[in-house]
């Protein structure tokens, strides 16, 4: 796991503990009355000022949201709205990895302007969805135009197709069960059976989240069908493609090596023996033979196989009396192309999109929407400006943490950082408690509370010395 360095996470676990000395500490630029910059995924620039009235258009758990109000904060990392979000008043955070345009409504004559990139024109802000939006991934072909609908109510492709999703990273920080359920809901628009491909490529991760993948498939499986197309599936990335109704392996693609750990060591004993019967069960899931499944948890179980020449059907042993032996007592089993296609544990290899819908049993290869690509793109992109934003909030509440200040100021500031931290936990909860470190939510917020009682008294004080 990444996570900040020592001297960084010692600055924001002290926060939670007893209070510390009043210091000055960095403020990012605040936004102030005159002009305004926003720089927008399309590369164009918003310009305004405060309390403008805006729309602005972004993404919130793989939903697109409009909201129009008044612009009462622009930071470097957000924009603040106060207004309304489909008939109900809210005052909203946004983040601009998850802003996808904003536009002045002031009058006629909107006093913010966008400018396309490059600088060379200057118009209303419209904005644009993020980089790729509308276009298929290499060698595919994408949905274009508003889908219609049918007489039972569902949407209709124009060709038979697929959904993709990648499902990248590490189990429970950039593959999770959100996404998964997402694209099964983006499918469940064009009724059931829709085929799902889920391009995995991720060396395992989390026991929880592979917890949380195995309830939303036990929920999904019945409504559309599943493909893995794998690159790598190690651990809780192989327990993911297991519930897949189809497995497909690229060239280069590995899976296996499903072991639990418990902090360093293998789970032993009644944990070991729970988790071989849910894999069993998983692979049963997936209309698999358990024997080859289990020897990829725990390396004493072994697998091998007897494959008829005639009729290719194949005979699965936990022992190694078969003639072909993929696992011995020493390495738990990890399948690669070749080996998966023999014993028939995979159901093809194919390296382009073109080959893999020749083995869907596609006329071609069609992804009916790239709602898929999005939802993966906008949250590897969170992940990432969570593990750069986060280290560098806990430097501001480093930075000059030994001098002196104006008692307010200082307080003001510490509060605002740890706000930001808690914006965070709302947006990556798992990248700030497995990869960062981060104190808890709740153990941020009573420090704020803690903050704010001191904030308040010193204004009294103040207040009183002016008397």
């Amino acid at each position: 796991m990444i996570r900040m360095n020592s001297r960084m996470l010692a600055v924001l676990r002290a926060l939670v503990g007893p209070m510390l000395a009043l210091a000055v500490l960095a403020l990012a630029p605040a936004a102030h009355a005159g002009s305004l910059e926003v720089l927008l995924r399309d590369g164009s620039t918003w310009r305004g000022e405060l309390n403008d009235t805006v729309e602005a258009r972004f993404v919130e758990s793989g939903v697109e949201l409009t909201i129009v109000g008044r612009l009462v904060k622009a930071e470097r990392l957000y924009v603040q709205i106060d207004g309304e979000i489909g008939g109900n008043k809210v005052n909203k955070t946004i983040f601009h990895a998850d802003l996808r345009s904003l536009r002045s409504t002031d009058g006629s004559a909107p006093t913010g302007t966008a400018t396309a990139p490059g600088g060379t024109s200057s118009k209303p802000a419209s904005g644009t969805a993020g980089p790729g939006a509308g276009t298929a991934a290499p060698g595919g072909d994408v949905g274009s135009g508003p889908p219609q609908k049918g007489k039972d109510g569902y949407l209709v492709s124009p060709k038979k197709g697929v959904f993709v999703l990648p499902l990248e990273g590490t189990v429970g920080i950039g593959l999770r069960h959100e996404e998964i359920e997402a694209i099964a809901a983006e499918a469940d628009k064009y009724g059931p059976g829709q085929i799902i491909v889920l391009i995995v490529d991720s060396p395992g991760g989390l026991v929880i989240e592979g917890d949380k993948i195995h309830d939303s498939f036990k929920k999904l499986k019945d409504r559309h069908r599943f493909v893995a197309w794998i690159k790598e599936a190690i651990s809780g990335a192989a327990f993911t493609a297991l519930h897949c109704d189809e497995i497909y392996f690229q060239s280069v693609g590995t899976l296996g090596a499903i072991t639990m750990f418990s902090g360093q060591d293998a789970i032993k004993g009644r944990e070991l023996d729970a988790w071989l019967d849910k894999c069993s069960q998983v692979a049963e899931m997936g209309g698999r033979n358990p024997i080859p499944v289990r020897a990829m948890i725990h390396a004493p179980l072994l697998a091998s196989y007897d494959k008829d020449p005639v009729t290719g059907k194949v005979t699965w042993y936990d022992t190694m009396q078969g003639a072909t032996v993929l696992s011995n007592e020493k390495d738990n089993l990890v399948f690669n192309a070749s080996t998966a296609l023999d014993c028939h544990f995979s159901d093809g290899t194919a390296d382009t999109t073109e080959e893999l819908a020749k083995l869907l049993q596609l006329p071609e290869w069609y992804e009916i929407s790239d709602y898929g690509r999005k939802l993966h793109a906008d949250w590897q992109r969170t992940v990432k400006q969570c593990k750069e934003e986060v280290p560098l909030i806990a430097q501001r509440l480093q930075f000059k943490g030994s001098g002196s200040g104006d008692t307010e100021e200082v307080l003001g500031t510490r509060i605002n950082l740890l706000k930001q931290l808690i914006q965070w936990w709302q947006r990556a909860p798992n990248v700030m408690r497995y990869e960062l470190g981060v104190p808890e939510k709740d153990a941020l917020e009573r420090q704020i509370a803690n903050l704010q009682r001191q904030l308040a008294m010193a204004r009294r004080a103040r207040q009183n010395a002016g008397n």
